[in-house]
């Protein structure tokens, strides 16, 4: 069973990140080149390096880019799992991509988009992967979104912390 979410438009995804009730912006540098980082954050093993993440399916024989919807899956326990359709809303290979949610397995986000862009430094020898997630949650109660974004925030650092266990070995 799929709940509906509230799909951001590709023109409008800038206006989203600034206006989102729930936003976390975070910034990190890996000992890797870009093509690397971009490599895993674009791949089907996005996320893929936490305990309960499955990754990204692309759909068979399709060039990922703008209006590509890809599948996300998770396994949260015996008896659930969570999955969602994330349609890519801009794609510059390399270097950066944004996709919102179409729909999910749980009803928890009415509007979800996400952003990943890398940055070349050190010649190309490290790289800054800079992300944002913005969301309009369906059900927070009285509680203010920004609140749970700034609680939430060393999680998802902890979790883009872990991104290298995917890179190549060099």
């Amino acid at each position: 069973m799929r709940f509906k979410a509230s799909p951001i438009d590709g023109d409008t995804y800038p206006v989203f990140f600034a206006t989102a009730p729930f936003v976390s912006r975070l910034r990190f540098d890996y000992d890797a080149p870009p093509d690397d980082v971009w490599s895993v954050i674009s791949g089907p093993r996005m996320w893929s390096w936490l305990p309960t993440v499955w990754g990204c399916r692309y759909p068979d024989g399709e060039t990922p880019g703008p209006g590509t919807v890809r599948d996300f899956q998770m396994y949260l326990d015996r008896w659930l799992i969570y999955a969602q359709h994330e349609r890519i809303l801009h794609w510059d290979k390399g270097s950066r991509i944004v996709y919102t949610a179409t729909d999910a397995t749980l009803p928890f986000f009415g509007s979800w988009c996400e952003e990943y862009s890398i940055e070349s430094l050190d010649a190309g020898r490290r790289t800054r992967l800079n992300w944002t997630l913005a969301v309009r949650p369906r059900y927070l109660g009285r509680l203010p979104a920004q609140w749970v974004a700034t609680l939430l925030k060393p999680a998802f650092r902890f979790e883009l912390g872990a991104l290298p266990r995917e890179l190549p070995m060099r």
